[in-house]
């Protein structure tokens, strides 16, 4: 059951899965990368789930979405971590009551990287590495808590982990960044990513997930992905609200997107 409402109802033993935000795939020249990543929570009643931390601008939007479901940070209980980039793990520290479960490979390779280094969180790899307690590695493979797989998807960098779970009403694949929007699964032409040939072959991995399980896919950076005869679409249409003052007299001006 894939829910943006508020209710967290559900088979006994089932995960719901809500979206705190979805992701939108732009960008920016002028401004760098939008960030704008997917944020899921699975909830099954005594496990509330989250599947990547976000951004720092994500903090409010984070607060609004669990209040809706009657929840706060301190009621989630566990973060999944897909990959070591800025969007996907900022927000970490806010669930005070959670385990942080991160790639073991993925943070041993981002603690060994250069400070400066793009997309990489210099403060918040070292924050992860000092941590003796509510941090748990994680490897490819591993049923990290009941019913949620970690599922190897190099590319977008070398050891990011997408996350698959049958325990909710129609499968679903969490695929971070492997998969950002409906394009790269379209195409397997993947943009930002440190190995072209790594990617192609997640992103077969996933669609054969997908069609095996007839799951939907979860992508870092746009609203959920279906298969339908072999073509790709999306489940919802895209779109972001964006506004901004164009001039001196005028007031803020709506130029969503979508």
């Amino acid at each position: 059951m894939v829910q943006t409402a508020a209710s967290t109802g559900g088979v006994p033993g089932q995960y719901t899965a809500h979206s705190l935000v979805e992701g939108f795939p732009g960008k920016s020249a002028s401004h760098g990368a939008f960030g704008w990543s997917s944020l899921w929570l699975l909830d099954d009643g005594t496990r509330r789930v989250l599947i990547d931390a976000g951004q720092p601008a994500y903090i409010p939007l984070i607060h609004a979405g669990l209040e809706r479901l009657g929840l706060t940070p301190g009621d989630v209980t566990d973060v999944l971590l897909t990959h070591m980039h800025w969007d996907h793990v900022s927000n970490f520290t806010m669930f005070e009551n959670a385990v942080t479960w991160v790639g073991e490979d993925e943070l041993a390779w981002a603690a060994e990287q250069p400070a400066g280094t793009k997309f990489i969180p210099d403060l918040h790899v070292q924050e992860l590495m000092r941590r003796t307690d509510g941090v748990e590695r994680m490897r490819p493979g591993q049923e990290i808590i009941p019913g949620i797989h970690a599922v190897e998807s190099a590319g977008h960098t070398p050891h990011h982990l997408a996350f698959f779970t049958e325990r909710t009403e129609q499968p679903l694949v969490f695929a971070g960044d492997s998969v950002k929007n409906v394009h790269e699964l379209a195409t397997s032409r993947v943009d930002s990513t440190m190995d072209d040939d790594a990617s192609v072959r997640t992103i077969d991995r996933l669609r054969s997930l997908m069609r095996d399980t007839a799951g939907l896919l979860l992508p870092g950076h746009d609203v959920g992905l279906a298969l339908d005869g072999g073509e790709v679409r999306r489940v919802r249409e895209q779109r972001a609200q964006i506004s901004f003052f164009a001039d001196a007299l005028s007031d803020e001006t709506d130029r969503s997107i979508g």
